[in-house]
């Protein structure tokens, strides 16, 4: 049961490859860094962290805050690295990235189960 309750919430055992699993979504944020707003999408997001597109404009290392207008989301992070298509961003908090990590694959679920329902 326990282990069904980390899978869960994205811990995985140890035998696992990433420490968190990552869960595809799409979904748009706000990224700051050094006071310069990015407009991204979530490409997928984990407990530990999301990559988001398009690539952030900074090094990796800087610091930065991660908003959701419409819900109130507000969390720092940090950069990890870029690649030509995204950014990899990493949670200050595990606890933060576990209730985002939640909070955005609800809500890309809702927004899916919309669309479907519209078709």
């Amino acid at each position: 049961m326990l282990s069904a309750i980390l899978r869960a919430i994205g811990l995985f055992s140890k035998d696992e490859r990433r420490q968190y699993e990552r869960y595809p979504v799409t979904s748009p944020l706000e990224v700051t860094v050094e006071g310069v707003a990015h407009s991204c999408i979530v490409d997928n997001v984990s407990v530990g962290g999301l990559r988001l597109e398009p690539p952030v404009d900074a090094v990796p290392g800087a610091e930065l805050t991660i908003r959701h207008s419409e819900s109130g989301l507000n969390l720092t992070g940090r950069l990890i690295g870029n690649d030509a298509t995204g950014s990899r961003i990493s949670f200050n908090s595990e606890e933060a990235g576990a209730v985002v990590s939640v909070w955005v694959r609800m809500m890309h679920e809702q927004q899916s189960e919309a669309q479907a329902r519209a078709e």
